[in-house]
């Protein structure tokens, strides 16, 4: 006679453990350059260096692995946090040109708390001098969202 016994603890190589756990963080921008109007000295031709960031309410944040996506969205603050299967997440912005400062890739364990705070290109630039805008309309001939 052959017995077997399942062991729950056990996967298949290649797949992530079993469980959760719990990324979060803030999200904050800039504005990746400031173009300068005058010319600037030849080490640093019309660039300046990054403004001070802001935080980013209400954007998407994706997470992918093993071909499934988890989304979520910061709050008012800037701040999110979501629930990630254990493994590996590939993280993206939507509608943002890159990430400056954060991990692209966030290793999540079971029963963990990880965090994860990001500064993004917000790919705005404007002229110093020029006023930032604070909160800019959308653009001309664009009715505002509804």
């Amino acid at each position: 006679m052959v017995s077997t016994a399942a062991c729950g603890a056990y996967h298949f190589p290649g797949e992530p453990p079993g469980g959760t756990g719990i990324l979060s963080g803030q999200v904050t921008t800039v504005p990746c350059a400031v173009i300068q109007p005058a010319p600037l000295p030849a080490s640093k031709p019309g660039i300046q260096p990054p403004c001070g960031a802001r935080t980013l309410p209400g954007i998407e944040i994706d997470f992918s692995a093993n071909g499934s996506t988890v989304t979520t969205r910061t709050d008012s603050r800037g701040f999110y946090s979501v629930e990630l299967a254990s493994g590996t997440w590939k993280v993206s912005f939507k509608g943002y040109l890159r990430i400056l400062s954060g991990p692209a890739t966030v290793t999540v364990r079971a029963g963990t708390r990880v965090v994860a705070n990001y500064v993004v290109d917000s790919g705005i630039r404007y002229a110093v001098g020029e006023p930032q805008p604070v909160n800019p309309g959308p653009p001309v001939g664009v009715p505002p969202p509804g």
